[in-house]
């Protein structure tokens, strides 16, 4: 089967730099590499472990705000609103 279509991609020097590096030790081509890679791989997005942690720990402080404002306990849910804006403020840093 011929292979005529071709794509470009783009990197910096050190991202190929390393990229280099492991196809030398692997002893296979970028264009088989990438080739193998693309279509054996499903496409997930890029959801880091520390992201869906700090949205845990938002989601249990709006559980725990819930709660107390059902128990009429309005100046702790005040500084539970307090927390979660300062994680919301860490996580757009």
């Amino acid at each position: 089967m011929a292979k005529d279509i071709r794509k470009t991609i783009r990197f910096t020097a050190d991202e190929f730099q390393q990229i280099q590096q492991k196809l030398d030790f692997a002893e296979i081509s970028f264009s088989d590499f990438a080739r193998s890679a693309i279509l054996k791989k499903q496409i997930k997005l890029p959801i880091e472990r520390e992201l869906i942690y700090e949205l845990n720990k938002i989601g249990n402080n709006l559980n725990q705000i819930a709660h107390r404002v059902n128990k009429r306990e309005r100046k702790s849910v005040l500084a539970e609103l307090v927390a979660i804006e300062k994680a919301v403020k860490e996580l757009a840093k």
